[in-house]
């Protein structure tokens, strides 16, 4: 089992603008993250891959947000995703982060609806003490 698995957030929150709130099954986010944990558990990269809820990522002026994240890797944040459209290319995304190391993923090599969709990226964080690190 991997013990540093990567995670796959999906904003639950994110609707579209004038949609009601309530019931949260309503919520488009609500309705990708369903879609994206029910496709993630019947593939092979189920044992490599959290699919976690988060209550909010803040992205509401580009709902549906999701972030991917890995301790030692780049961390991802995409807006504009759409249940029933874009799950296929997110876990494509996500096949494409795994293979590497780093995490980092060259815009070209992305799916073409994460290129555009993509809202910022995070260099991976390390800890590291030096002497010049404890005396600054």
């Amino acid at each position: 089992m991997n013990t540093n698995p990567t995670v796959l957030h999906v904003c639950t929150s994110c609707q579209k603008p004038g949609s009601k709130r309530e019931p949260r099954e309503h919520r488009d986010g609500f309705k990708l993250y369903q879609e994206l944990r029910a496709m993630f558990q019947e593939s092979a990269l189920d044992h490599q891959v959290e699919v976690r809820p988060a209550e909010c990522l803040s992205l509401c002026p580009r709902p549906c947000g999701i972030a991917l994240s890995s301790p030692g890797k780049w961390t991802y944040l995409f807006g504009d995703q759409v249940p029933d459209k874009s799950a296929r290319e997110i876990v494509e995304c996500v096949s494409l982060y795994l293979r590497n190391s780093d995490g980092f993923m060259p815009r070209e090599q992305r799916p073409k609806a994460l290129c555009a969709s993509i809202l910022g990226r995070v260099p991976p964080f390390e800890i590291s003490l030096t002497n010049k690190d404890i005396t600054a």
